[in-house]
């Protein structure tokens, strides 16, 4: 059974008793598949990285790359399960890169203010970017989505510059990175339909 027969299923059972219109419960059904992919997506990192010992830093490159991904948008795959599949295998890829770097005391907050000021440059210049699938009509909510992702990355900033914890640091920066790069242009050459 696919994720959105699931949603619909669920959303037809709350919205009967609640003798919603049609419009209503599209919405819930639409925030019923968003939560069950959020949570698959959750638990399919979290067994990745379990896999390769590296639980910690993939969950925290994947809160601060999928909060960012909120704000600034990027590259989309034609489905959500293989924009789910492909992001459990980065994030936990990124936590075992962040253990490597960790281990060789690779890590140096010199460079990861380098790399966040670069994402921080991406933000101004692309962010947000969208997609066929969803795209984003309004100026003044393209123009909030710039002005979270640029305050994203600066409280980023602030976090690697007070924080010791190098594990948080890397992988946070790390996060963020691979989110920055989903904005660049190659990543969304798409030509739109006009």
């Amino acid at each position: 059974m696919k994720l959105s027969e699931i949603s619909e299923r669920i959303s037809e059972s709350l919205t009967r008793e609640l003798d919603y219109s049609e419009d209503k419960k599209e919405i819930v059904t639409y925030g019923i598949e968003t939560a069950l992919l959020t949570v698959l997506g959750f638990l399919a990192i979290i067994a990745l990285a379990f896999l390769f010992n590296a639980v910690v830093p993939a969950i925290i490159a994947a809160l601060f790359g999928g909060v960012l991904r909120r704000l600034s948008g990027g590259a989309h795959f034609d489905t959500p399960l293989k924009c789910l599949t492909f992001g459990a295998v980065v994030y936990a890829l990124i936590g075992v890169a962040a253990k490597e770097l960790l281990k060789y005391e690779l890590y140096s907050t010199t460079l990861a203010v380098v790399i966040l000021l670069i994402a921080l440059i991406v933000m101004v210049i692309l962010a947000p970017v969208d997609c066929e699938a969803k795209p984003i009509h309004s100026r003044v909510l393209k123009r909030n989505l710039k002005i979270s992702s640029v305050a994203f990355v600066l409280l980023t900033m602030g976090i690697i510059l007070f924080s010791g914890n190098t594990v948080l640091n890397t992988s946070a920066v790390l996060g963020v990175f691979y989110q920055t790069m989903t904005l660049l242009p190659v990543f969304n050459n798409k030509k739109k339909e006009g």
